[in-house]
């Protein structure tokens, strides 16, 4: 999996005029520096090419952690070019190279879908984190049956992000044979959704904090919300450990 993931590392860079297209960057930046208010040492499991742990580097001292060097290597440059001071390490989400309670919060945002043991990768950020830190987990609500296909007016305005805008506009490759693959690759993996966080941090003794199901009406554009019309929910999940 990690030269799937390097391959596709140019799509998660933060200054990647793509993703200003379909998601608000700065709304993602505030509800993480008002849910983490109070935090002074932060971990993003699963950081990719660093957002949003770059832009939280004013307020907290941010760690963060990837499978992918790529990523990473992206995400060091954007941090030097913001000049703003990042532990990068890379590493497993299933086995953090950290000490026990050694962060106040940790959150993991959309990386822990591609994991064979999310439930460990759970285990792990409760491990690692203080007693009474904060533990953030965003993912996409996933239902035992999908929709097998999507409708014509979703696969128009797709059509329309990915041949005009990403590769004529913006002159950038279709990733789909990529994703093809990762899909491939995690497909008997556990489902990941909201009643498997929510059990999961319960069987770490976190208590539950807050559920906020409105995430994609909060952080998609206009655009965003027409391309994802037949995709299903995200939630975020914040919780604290007892």
């Amino acid at each position: 999996m990690n030269t799937v993931w390097d391959n596709i590392a140019f799509e998660y860079d933060p200054e990647n005029p793509v993703r200003s297209v379909w998601t608000r960057k700065n709304r993602w930046v505030f509800l993480f520096k008002m849910l983490l208010d109070g935090s002074k040492k932060v971990l993003d499991v699963g950081c990719g090419a660093g957002f949003p742990l770059i832009f939280l580097a004013d307020k907290f001292q941010v760690f963060g952690l990837d499978i992918s060097q790529n990523m990473l290597s992206i995400a060091k440059k954007r941090a030097e070019e913001k000049r703003m001071s990042v532990n990068l390490i890379r590493g497993d989400a299933i086995n953090l190279p950290f000490k026990k309670g050694f962060f106040d919060a940790v959150y993991c945002k959309f990386a822990l879908w591609p994991l064979n043991k999310p439930d460990k990768a759970i285990e792990e950020m409760v491990r690692v984190l203080k007693k009474d830190g904060k533990i953030i987990i965003v993912e996409v609500d996933r239902k035992k049956e999908k929709k097998s296909t999507l409708s014509l007016r979703t696969k128009f305005f797709y059509f329309v992000y990915l041949k005009l805008i990403k590769q004529l506009i913006f002159k950038q490759p279709d990733t789909k044979p990529i994703w093809s693959q990762i899909t491939k690759a995690t497909k008997k993996n556990p489902l990941v959704n909201l009643d498997m966080v929510i059990s999961g941090l319960k069987k770490n003794k976190c208590k539950i904090l807050g559920i906020y199901k409105d995430i994609k009406k909060l952080t998609y554009t206009p655009i965003g919300r027409l391309i994802g019309l037949d995709h299903e929910e995200y939630f975020l999940c914040i919780a604290k450990k007892n």
